[in-house]
């Protein structure tokens, strides 16, 4: 297992992430966390992220199989068939301070700024964390509405999640709110680059271009 200092760079899936913003992260050098699908597109991740069994059974060839980043998730199966590191996890607000498990939240990116925080993160920015659907999603109806949840479109439909009774006008309220507790914990500095977009509003946000080193 890897330990790391100073600032990480959160990488999620949301729809405004651009390699271009990655690029600014690269050379400022940050370390780069990224969750799900990031690995496709960002090959020197030093910790890839994903949360369950059904991802990696999806998404495993040669090429992830081979991919440099150590390999994290809460998948018991998942850590034994593909050999990947595993820590546990519950359901709980703000972060976990405990290795025996992290706070999921529910969601990829929240659990992973805690595993970056377990790992020794001192700061931590966070691209692609958008946190809004569009307003006409409908979780009930399986419908993503007019604008993508993800840089990529959506997941093959085994892969989809379509929360509902939470999300209010394109707006994951539980997962905000989940947010909120973290930003409350003041565990570990947070600046949420990813742009305008972004309905993530109890972190301090700027540009990755003026993060400072």
């Amino acid at each position: 297992m890897k330990y790391v200092t100073g600032t990480v760079c959160c990488i999620g899936t949301g729809p405004s992430l651009t390699l271009a913003q990655v690029e600014v992260a690269r050379a400022k050098g940050f370390t780069l966390f990224g969750c799900n699908r990031v690995w496709e597109i960002v090959p020197d991740l030093t910790v890839l992220w994903g949360t369950n069994l059904a991802f990696w059974q999806h998404y495993w060839c040669d090429r992830l199989a081979q991919y440099p980043a150590e390999k994290w998730t809460v998948s018991g199966e998942a850590a034994r068939l593909y050999r990947l590191q595993w820590v546990g996890e519950r359901n709980a607000p703000g972060l976990s301070t405990d290795w025996r498990a992290i706070h999921h939240g529910h969601g990829g990116g929240y659990s992973m700024l805690n595993l970056a925080y377990l790992m020794g993160a001192q700061r931590v920015v966070l691209l692609g964390y958008d946190l809004s659907y569009a307003r006409d999603y409908d979780g009930r109806e399986h419908r993503a509405g007019s604008t993508p949840r993800h840089y990529f479109g959506e997941y093959p439909a085994a892969l989809q999640h379509w929360p509902s009774v939470k999300v209010r006008e394109g707006r994951h309220l539980e997962l905000l709110a989940l947010y909120q507790s973290v930003a409350e914990q003041g565990l570990i500095e947070i600046i949420n680059c990813t742009g305008p977009t972004s309905a993530l509003a109890c972190f301090p946000s700027m540009t990755i271009a003026d993060e400072r080193v």
